[in-house]
């Protein structure tokens, strides 16, 4: 059930319950965080719900805002509790518990705002003498290994569990799938750290449709906070009318290995990586497409027969970009870079025809692509002639927008230019390029482009491509 919480002055708490009525399954009025405790002002806006309401009074200990004694808190409790709310939270240790009326029911909550504990199973057990219809853990995230421990937790026991803090962002999205009775968001404020508005949950996440059987897709990387594809893959789920769900997860390099072992119990069917994992992931596949075998990078993993798969769509993606401008068999295309995006377009533009020519600050890196696509390599400086040139680094991506990855005076007239950066759309790179009379790809086609081959992975049947690439352009800032 989803639970709008409540807090702020009079008309701000009206305001906001006439949405909640609307939207969400319970409303939460975060009495400890309203303008006034009275019973009468409480009155006034629980009258107004048209859902079930939750009174929350929380002690600072607990990250509450109310500062009185314990027994102030129980005596205007046991006044607040004459409105008769549905539920009543109080904390794990609460005495006063059982002096509250019994036909009100009892969340039974614990917070911990530093640290998601290694043993839940322990904190469980601490809240078991508390007589409540529903067991609320709420924990700080310092990691996506934290939030994952607490789905999984979640899964087990169905106890409202979350992670507060940006890195617990999933708890709140997945809570659902993972079988939480409750799942705490907000209209107007928040009333912890890292909760998602009730607009956020129902519009991006389409959060009303999730249940225990909805599939799960997400991206990783470090950084991801850039990243698009939370909307654009949501928005392509709902439009094909496919029961999934897809996430940002931000997954450091130390932590790949423990990340693998902590989703295969919890519903993933698919991942979309970036960097700086692409050329970790292989290990966690059982099978790898032959066709980018040699690439060595990975940008998409996806299930099917509960085996994961690894594929890469970003260099034929960024060759499809491409040809729509021009065609690169029998054309020389000059590669500035040697990670993974660039590994991968070398790859498929020598497929596709293309000689290929690396341009890479390491030579030993750039070499060994190079000798790997039968190209060539050369230093940045003194270019040899090229009839394509792509950057295949990040440099020039916002907020370094005045660089370009090589000598100005490298930037011949009449080319043409492909930047797989996407933040700012136009680089210094392409603008040198357009002004040199050349013709420009950006780095959004091959965004889409990757982006629709990675849904024909995840969704494995037809869908309407054409409206996915219209819908992904949408979110794009061009």
């Amino acid at each position: 059930m989803l639970v709008a919480s409540i807090s702020g002055d009079f008309e701000t708490a009206k305001s906001a319950i006439v949405k909640a009525n609307q939207v969400s399954d319970l409303i939460e009025l975060r009495i400890d965080l309203l303008e006034s405790d009275e019973v009468s002002f409480v009155s006034k806006l629980k009258t107004l719900s048209k859902v079930p309401v939750i009174f929350t009074l929380r002690r600072m200990d607990q990250g509450g805002a109310f500062e009185g004694s314990e027994e102030l808190r129980k005596e205007k409790l046991l006044k607040l509790q004459t409105l008769s709310p549905s539920y009543i939270d109080l904390e794990y240790d609460c005495n006063f518990a059982n002096e509250l009326d019994p036909s009100i029911l009892l969340i039974c909550s614990y917070h911990d705002f530093e640290k998601t504990p290694e043993d839940l199973s322990e904190i469980l057990g601490k809240m078991s003498g508390f007589k409540s219809s529903i067991i609320k853990i709420a924990t700080k995230a310092n990691s996506i290994l934290d939030a994952l421990r607490m789905l999984k937790f979640v899964q087990m026991h169905k106890v409202a569990g979350m992670c507060m803090g940006e890195l617990g962002e999933i708890t709140r999205i997945l809570g659902t799938v993972a079988g939480a009775p409750l799942v705490y968001s907000f209209i107007g404020k928040p009333t912890a750290p890292g909760q998602l508005s009730v607009q956020d949950l129902l519009e991006i996440y389409h959060f009303s449709s999730l249940s225990p059987k909805t599939k799960v897709y997400g991206v990783i990387g470090d950084p991801i906070h850039k990243s698009i594809g939370y909307l654009c893959h949501n928005k392509i789920f709902e439009a094909e009318k496919f029961d999934a769900v897809y996430v940002r997860m931000l997954v450091k390099k130390p932590e790949l290995s423990s990340f693998f072992k902590e989703v295969k119990s919890l519903p993933f069917n698919g991942l979309s990586v970036t960097m700086p994992l692409k050329e970790g992931v292989a290990a966690f596949a059982d099978e790898i497409d032959e066709d980018v075998k040699e690439v060595g990078a990975y940008n998409t993993l996806f299930k099917r027969e509960e085996i994961w798969r690894a594929t890469n769509t970003d260099g034929v993606g960024a060759i499809d970009a491409i040809e729509s401008h021009v065609k690169v068999q029998g054309k020389k295309m000059l590669i500035i870079g040697a990670g993974g995006a660039a590994k991968a377009i070398a790859y498929a533009g020598q497929l596709r025809g293309a000689s290929i020519i690396i341009a890479n600050r390491s030579e030993n890196k750039g070499r060994a692509l190079a000798d790997a696509v039968q190209g060539v390599y050369t230093p940045l400086t003194n270019l040899p002639d090229y009839d394509i040139i792509v950057n295949a680094t990040s440099v020039g991506m916002s907020p370094d927008t005045n660089n370009v990855p090589i000598d100005e005076m490298e930037i011949k007239e009449n080319r043409v230019f492909f930047d797989v950066i996407m933040a700012p759309k136009e680089t210094k790179f392409l603008r040198l390029g357009k002004e040199r009379g050349g013709e420009v790809v950006y780095g959004y086609e091959l965004y889409i482009n990757q982006a629709i081959r990675q849904q024909r992975c995840y969704l494995n049947r037809s869908f309407d491509e054409e409206k996915a690439r219209k819908l992904i352009k949408g979110f794009i800032a061009l």
